[in-house]
């Protein structure tokens, strides 16, 4: 289950190892870390301090430089290492001891206390005033700043530039990968990854921890960022990053929903890493700019809905090459081998209609609009995709077996059987297709004669109740339900069973037929029930 974090955003900052390199200041590492391990560790100010506790007025990443002078001629190793740990828990880089001042050199108990605690310590020579380590080190992350600004107006130009090519969302995102030096990703509203760069990535984000992270931010409706931890593996990032990403124990990604004004299409998907302004910068364009892709794959649903309609007539009159070559260039592969035929009941919700048409660039389904709702065609490798998606939304469709692309007609007969059951059933969800749904025999009989032949026979029932407002037809067929039994179908209809008797005479003298004999019966309950009743 993902896990919600807040998203990491870091200030202009250079290493320590940067500064220790600035030759002409005479810096000298004493104990904590080796020169290696200083490239690595970020330095956002430089402050001098004389205090014993100068913690209240220090931020994270923060060089100390001090000469000493708060301690007493023996600094004992218990309050070295007190010192050190304020300082660590302040979050500080590392600690500047200045010379030649209060101390001739850096205390024996507080070099112990840094290189035990893992605390950089570097000496400071008495030529080196603390006012030009700061000013080099505001000059070396202005510079930095200066860079990175530089960097991120290349790559906002690049990727802009990506996104206006034919395909625009694939291009965008591989820039958008090659610029921050990590994969990229987007996805639908389904959580399903539509586009990933490298490659490679989308074998590992296609997993449910991560479609459900996606799910859930999606149905909040409202813009959002966070990072989810998740417990399946995730892409490493590319070689050769721009920014150093943070070591962790658990994979992160961070997630960014795509769209506005209360129709969310999809998510940004990115490695969480620390990041600067100037990446924070670049992801919000790569962000507007996979909206303005997205909103424009919806703005041709309805030149393509014709179209998938058109394709859809075609499979059902068999010309099956000829439909294959008219998508060929528009739409993703046509389903094959086994398939089976869902019929949606009529869409009233947005967030429907946006995922179906997220399902709708899978290969091997083909979506198409019908009266009243919709017609997927789908591979059995998508049918379970496709009744999640149902169940998540609590629509009413009919699945159909499963057969060939020939046996289309059939099956969309049977998907539509199954779309009536389901319509009519107490809960929602998708209803599947068996030749017990149609009433065996009685299907058979479902002809316009035959209909004709039921609204003959029962003409002067319905005459009847329509002159006097009564319940003559309705009574009838709940007593042949019951099997002519007067109590229950009385108690079903919460009237008396003498009313109920006296209606079953009026309905055979009406019909004037003999409601004892069987053949009778048999043939007023087909004629109600091609009439849909009871």
């Amino acid at each position: 289950m993902a896990r919600s974090l807040p998203v990491a955003v870091v200030q202009p900052s250079i290493t320590l190892g940067t500064l220790l390199h600035q030759y002409p200041l005479g810096l000298v590492m004493i104990a904590g870390v080796d020169g290696t391990a200083a490239d690595g560790l970020p330095v956002q100010w430089v402050h001098g301090s004389e205090m014993l506790d100068p913690t209240p007025f220090l931020t994270p990443r923060t060089v100390l430089l001090t000469t000493g002078s708060q301690f007493a001629e023996a600094l004992a190793e218990p309050d070295a290492l007190a010192y050190v740990r304020r300082l660590q828990r302040a979050g500080a880089t590392a600690l500047g001891f200045g010379v030649g001042i209060a101390w001739a050199r850096i205390p024996p108990s507080l070099v112990t206390a840094c290189e035990r605690l893992g605390l950089p310590l570097f000496r400071v020579p008495y030529a080196t005033p603390f006012i030009a380590i700061s000013q080099t080190a505001a000059q070396l992350i202005g510079a930095n700043t200066r860079a990175r600004d530089a960097w991120a107006f290349e790559a906002q130009r690049a990727v802009a530039n990506a996104a206006a090519q034919r395909d625009g969302l694939a291009s965008l995102v591989r820039e958008a990968a090659n610029r921050l030096g990590r994969w990229v990703a987007v996805a639908d509203r389904t959580g399903r990854i539509i586009e990933s760069a490298p490659r490679t990535a989308r074998r590992d984000l296609e997993s449910e921890s991560v479609r459900h992270a996606v799910r859930a931010l999606i149905e909040r409706g409202t813009r959002a960022s966070r990072v989810a931890t998740l417990p399946a593996p995730l892409p490493a990032p590319l070689p050769e990053a721009d920014q150093p990403t943070a070591a962790s124990a658990e994979p992160a990604i961070e997630l960014q929903t795509l769209g506005g004004g209360g129709r969310l299409l999809g998510a940004l998907l990115t490695p969480a890493t620390l990041q600067d302004q100037a990446e924070r910068t670049l992801l919000g364009l790569i962000a507007a700019l996979a909206t303005v892709q997205l909103g424009h794959r919806a703005g041709q649903e309805q030149s393509e809905r014709a179209l998938r309609g058109s394709i859809l007539q075609l499979l059902l009159r068999g010309e099956h090459e000829l439909a294959e070559r008219v998508a060929a260039d528009a739409l993703p592969r046509l389903p094959r081998g086994r398939v089976s035929v869902v019929r949606l009941s009529e869409i009233t919700e947005d967030s429907l209609v946006d995922d179906l048409r997220s399902l709708a660039a899978r290969p091997g389904l083909l979506t198409a609009p019908s009266p009243g709702g919709a017609v997927l065609v789908c591979e059995s490798s998508q049918i379970d995709a496709v009744r999640r998606l149902i169940t998540e939304h609590a629509g009413r469709a009919g699945v159909s077996e499963r057969g060939t692309l020939s046996d289309l007609p059939r099956l969309l007969e049977q998907a539509d059987t199954a779309l009536e059951r389901a319509r009519s059933a107490e809960s929602p969800g998708p209803v599947t297709y068996s030749p017990a749904l149609h009433g065996g025999v009685l299907r058979l009989l479902d002809t316009a004669e035959a209909r004709r032949q039921a609204e003959s026979l029962l003409a002067p029932v319905r005459g009847h109740d329509e002159r006097h407002g009564d319940a003559i037809e309705r009574s009838l067929a709940v007593w042949l339900a019951h099997h002519g039994q007067t109590s229950p179908a009385a108690a079903e209809l919460e009237v008396h069973r003498h009313t109920l008797r006296s209606r079953v005479q009026t309905a055979a003298a009406l019909l004037q037929l003999d409601l004892d004999d069987p053949d009778a019966r048999a043939e007023l309950w087909a004629a109600l029930r091609l009439l849909r009743q009871p």
